[in-house]
């Protein structure tokens, strides 16, 4: 059984919603390829140079490589009004593969084929996912925050980089502790947030390269409803993805830090 599905099944099956939707928002013969190529991304599929050359797959490497070098424009003006809903699939595809390689190294088992389900609306459900993984709270608040700035900093999210969570800031967190994120091996940093990092930098480079001291690490340091979270709030926290392809990330303030919180719900509330 999938992890997700035991430990948090709302998200598992909001995930399974938002693969439905990107189904029925991106043709089979440009969603396919892409998913592919994904796969090659992500070492789970033999590399090989897409021939004659492709702007929408090169996109989709680039994407799942390093999205701070995206540039739209040569998919945009193959794709049109698709490169929205594609660049969200991407995503959805990027993301789902790589935390499927994770929990599969993490728990010794293979990841199941999610089963499909009928496509809904895609900006419900993306919204009831992120509100869904948000609404798993056996983590603390800081552990949480440290690795949404991780993500935030490796995508490069100008929004995302300024945030910082009044819960998070109520456990006795403060930008002190945060400004050791970057250099954390050589920080002072507790070891349960060092292992918590290092499963985040894992997963957004190359997740099969979480090798067997990691997995020991993570297991020793973390329950298993404490690990499928973490790997669940690096795929929401990694749908900055989209906005930074988009050029979409500018933070909220312009100098300084913006306080947000995160709501029983899911829901996030800003400037507060």
């Amino acid at each position: 059984m999938d992890p997700r599905g035991e430990h948090a099944p709302e998200a598992y099956d909001a995930l399974r919603q938002l693969e439905a939707d990107v189904r029925a928002a991106v043709p089979a013969e440009i969603l396919e390829p892409a998913r592919h190529r994904v796969a090659m991304a992500l070492g789970q599929e033999p590399y090989a140079l897409p021939s004659p050359p492709d702007p929408v797959l090169s996109l989709t490497e680039q994407f799942v490589i390093d999205v701070t070098g995206v540039d739209l424009g040569p998919a945009a003006a193959t794709l049109g009004a698709r490169i929205g809903p594609f660049v969200q699939g991407l995503w959805v595809l990027d993301m789902g593969l790589r935390t499927d390689i994770a929990l599969g190294r993490l728990f010794g088992i293979e990841i199941p084929v999610r089963a499909p389900v009928a496509a809904g609306t895609w900006d419900v459900d993306f919204d009831e996912f992120l509100k869904a993984v948000a609404r798993l709270r056996v983590l603390d608040w800081t552990t949480t925050e440290i690795v949404r700035l991780r993500g935030a900093r490796f995508h490069n999210c100008r929004l995302c980089k300024s945030l910082r969570t009044v819960s998070a800031l109520k456990e006795g967190a403060d930008e002190e502790l945060f400004d050791k994120i970057d250099l954390y091996e050589s920080s002072d940093l507790g070891e349960r947030h060092k292992v918590a990092l290092r499963l985040t930098d894992a997963i957004v480079t190359q997740p099969r390269f979480l090798d067997d001291e990691l997995v020991a690490q993570v297991r020793a340091t973390f329950t298993d409803a404490e690990v499928v979270e973490l790997v669940l709030d690096v795929m929401r926290n990694a749908a900055n993805k989209v906005a930074v392809a988009f050029g979409a990330d500018e933070a909220h303030v312009t100098e300084g830090v913006e306080l947000y919180d995160v709501l029983p719900d899911g829901d996030v509330v800003y400037d507060l």
